[in-house]
């Protein structure tokens, strides 16, 4: 767990569970466990979705009659302060280190607490589940919006408290594939990036499709749709943006794998991390009482 000043203190897992459960759920959505912790169950006509109060992270998605757009690291760990691996984990309010490399737990605190839910309701067969940072969450407010359907919306707007805020956010997605080394990623042709493999150096992409042949953790400053062309699951994996300035590529390929606990040696091959973010000399100032709302919409193609 944090210790920045932002960051809202551990509350009382029973008290929280209660509040949870006083909220009205449609059809097709309950609370439950996954994982071994609690979560908002959905299963509707549209879709089937899994999502962890601890960190307002979604680890499943999977459209009717499809596969799912998510993966998740068999050897993660769960519970009250740790940082999920896979799915869709929320970052913020700093990217990484942050800006001043300073941060010493890395991507911020908004995945590592135990968020609200304050809705969820049903329009046709989509499930619409809204969760909130705890009200000791004074410096930064977040509001987490998940739409589970044939396609997969998440919105996740933060408000500054009474101070001002650089913010950084990301959703740091892990997308499921069938081998990264046969992806093609469309959409980030000719951007500029920093290269987080090389001391953050500055590069720009060739103006082709990305193809990724070693471990890679680029910053692109690019903020429209990207495609993952999968020829082993024989899909295309679309992410369409909202509110971002930078898009993020990475996977730890197997050179660095090894020295992470939480991932399979053998598992690096079966996800591409491509995260929306606002984040670097991308990020967004906040004035006391502003905010600000970053999102995707994720849709899978034949």
């Amino acid at each position: 767990m944090s210790t920045d000043p932002q960051s809202p203190a551990v509350r009382d897992p029973a008290a929280a569970a209660a509040r949870d459960a006083a909220v009205p759920l449609p059809e097709g959505v309950a609370l439950g466990i996954a994982h071994g912790v609690d979560a908002v169950l959905v299963d509707s006509p549209a879709a089937t979705g899994v999502l962890l109060l601890d960190g307002a992270q979604l680890t499943s998605w999977v459209p009717a009659g499809g596969q799912d757009l998510l993966w998740m690291s068999p050897s993660s760990e769960f519970g009250p302060g740790v940082a999920v691996r896979g799915g869709v984990p929320l970052v913020g309010p700093w990217f990484g280190p942050g800006r001043d490399l300073a941060r010493t737990v890395k991507h911020g605190w908004l995945r590592n607490i135990r968020w609200e839910l304050a809705s969820a309701r049903r329009e046709g067969d989509d499930v619409e589940i809204t969760l909130a940072t705890p009200e000791d969450a004074v410096a930064l407010r977040g509001e987490a919006v998940f739409r589970l359907g044939a396609q997969l919306d998440v919105d996740l707007t933060l408000t500054a408290g009474s101070r001002p805020v650089e913010l950084e956010a990301a959703l740091h997605t892990y997308l499921a594939v069938g081998d990264v080394r046969e992806i093609e990623i469309l959409g980030l042709e000719g951007a500029a990036y920093l290269d987080n493999t090389r001391d953050l150096a500055a590069d720009v992409l060739p103006e082709e499709p990305l193809r990724l042949t070693a471990s890679t953790d680029r910053i692109t400053e690019a903020t429209g749709e990207v495609t993952v062309v999968d020829p082993v699951l024989g899909r295309r994996l679309v992410s369409t943006p909202r509110g971002t300035s930078r898009t993020v590529v990475w996977n730890p390929w197997d050179t660095l794998v090894t020295g992470m606990a939480d991932i399979p040696d053998a598992d690096w091959p079966r996800f591409v991390c491509l995260e929306p973010a606002v984040a670097k000399d991308g990020f967004v100032a906040l004035e006391p009482g502003a905010s600000h709302r970053l999102g995707v919409t994720y849709r899978i193609e034949s």
